[in-house]
């Protein structure tokens, strides 16, 4: 397991561009997360309300992903 850090407020999204109203914040900035990663190379973390999600993808370098390194950073 590793711990990361969000660097900005994670929105929940109904796809790409909607945001659901009023708005939910699954990972909040300045908060700590702890993630691993499981057998097909996703990592995976729980949000503010228990939740698990995909945080990058098909990957064994999390920093590789463009999508997590704008959101979170390794502690």
């Amino acid at each position: 397991m590793e711990l990361i850090r969000c660097k900005q407020d994670v929105v929940k999204k109904l796809n790409d561009y909607v945001e659901v109203h009023p708005p939910v914040i699954l990972f909040k900035e300045g908060h700590f997360y702890s993630i691993k990663m499981d057998i097909n190379y996703n990592w995976l973390a729980l949000d503010e309300e228990g939740k698990e999600h995909i945080l990058a993808s098909n990957t064994r370098n999390i920093q590789d992903d463009y999508w997590f390194s704008c959101h979170f950073e390794l502690c």
